[in-house]
């Protein structure tokens, strides 16, 4: 069916609810109109399955599927589905959150790179819807800056197209053809090993992709050379991403530690989206210059390359780390607890299910109460509770502060030990 056509179809049958306004745009998966929802007088995206990908059963009930999975999602990075349906001839369409504003790669082509904040914010916005689909089981598969709109006279961004990526692994003969006709689905630069090797998805897919499109925003280029899809697909699966540092030296050592992680050939190594998005959000947090936006990748050499960023130092980052893990809020609860208790052991020990006479029930209480203060401790660095869960916190130390880093850690495990030691010795029942 032609467009003129499907337009002249799809108003005929939207048009006591909608009124077509424009063309947005068409792929080899959908048309996308700009609408007008008449009762509510706001704009709407309709998106509607292309006439061949529509023939096929398959692809038409997985692009169902995932539209209704998709409405689920209510996050504020993320566009909202506002109805899943079919014209008279099954074709299946999404009306939608219509967002007035650019998809980044537009952004990127007119204004250049992102400051270092921008793209941390970016990001985590991204990262934080993300995250908002994963839990309720939805990979979205097609993550990169054309499907990311940042919203006119605001600092939102809102991913968008869960319900159309969602048919790009379908496996049908429909898909088969319109790729052997040279139509590729999904964008190889931005793809994960795994989805390349046709191997099943999980949510780590997703977050590889947006490692890839966080050196865009940050450099104008992909983490890896290669001009053709062959090229990219080789380097995907086989070669190591160009530091970031190379690309962009003003660049936190956490933030390219971060992306390097999101790009890690292993699905297990990488950080879930969560993590990414709290990890951007405590980086932005942190007190730092920002570089000035690059209005394209040929600038540095106009004015030199901004400053490279110095490495923290195995102290800095130490207490730096301390400080983000609530380490020190964790110690004085911790002595806010336990002094008091140990103080007051003979009046508690009765009230307790120590067995033992008093002397013994002394010794067990002390003991217990002493050795929990280094596995706290232990806890704290490793695990963040908040009103989510329990998250595994992720290091912000990188380059060669790490391995310092890792010896205070040890040594300050070590001086609990010796704390502990020390404070139960002096209160051991003679």
């Amino acid at each position: 069916m032609a467009e003129s056509d499907r337009q002249i179809q799809l108003q005929a049958e939207l048009d006591s609810e909608f009124q077509i306004v424009r063309v947005l745009g068409e792929g080899s998966v959908a048309h996308v109109y700009l609408a007008r929802e008449q009762a509510l007088q706001r704009l709407v995206v309709i998106k509607v399955l292309n006439s061949e990908v529509a023939e096929d059963d398959t692809a038409r009930k997985r692009f169902e599927r995932e539209a209704r999975s998709a409405a689920k999602i209510h996050h504020h990075n993320v566009a909202t589905v506002h109805r899943v349906g079919s014209l008279e001839d099954h074709t299946p369409f999404i009306i939608m959150e219509y967002i007035e504003g650019r998809n980044l790669a537009d952004v990127l082509q007119a204004e250049g790179a992102m400051t270092i904040d921008q793209a941390c914010n970016t990001l985590s916005q991204v990262a934080s819807a993300l995250a908002a689909a994963h839990d309720k089981g939805i990979v979205h598969r097609d993550v990169k800056p054309e499907n990311v709109v940042r919203e006119r006279d605001s600092d939102r961004v809102v991913l968008t197209d869960f319900g159309i990526a969602g048919i790009l692994e379908t496996g049908t003969e429909t898909i088969t053809r319109l790729t052997q006709q040279g139509q590729l689905l999904g964008d190889p630069q931005y793809m994960s090993p795994e989805q390349l090797l046709g191997e099943a998805l999980t949510d780590a897919s997703d977050v590889y992709s947006l490692g890839v499109m966080g050196y865009e925003l940050l450099t104008l280029k992909a983490p890896y050379d290669g001009k053709t899809s062959v090229q990219l697909i080789t380097a995907h699966l086989k070669k190591e991403p160009i530091p970031l540092a190379n690309l962009r030296p003003d660049a936190d050592p956490f933030l390219a530690d971060l992306l390097g992680r999101c790009l890690s050939k292993n699905p297990l190594h990488r950080p879930r989206a969560s993590e990414v998005a709290k990890a951007l959000e405590r980086g932005t947090d942190e007190s730092r210059p920002s570089g000035p936006r690059e209005g394209a990748a040929s600038s540095y050499g106009d004015h030199g390359p901004p400053d490279r960023a110095q490495d923290v130092s195995a102290f800095e980052g130490f207490i730096r780390e301390l400080r983000r893990r609530h380490v020190f809020n964790v110690v004085f609860l911790y002595a806010l607890i336990a002094f008091p208790l140990l103080g007051n052991a003979a009046e508690i020990i009765p009230y307790l299910p120590i067995p033992g006479d008093a002397d013994t029930q002394m010794a067990i209480l002390v003991a217990l109460t002493l050795a929990s203060f280094p596995v706290i401790l232990v806890l704290s660095w490793m695990f963040d509770i908040s009103a989510k869960g329990i998250r595994r916190t992720e290091s912000g130390v990188s380059g060669a502060a790490r391995a310092g880093l890792h010896l205070l850690q040890a040594l300050g495990l070590g001086l609990s030990f010796a704390v502990a030691g020390m404070v139960g010795w002096w209160l051991w029942p003679s």
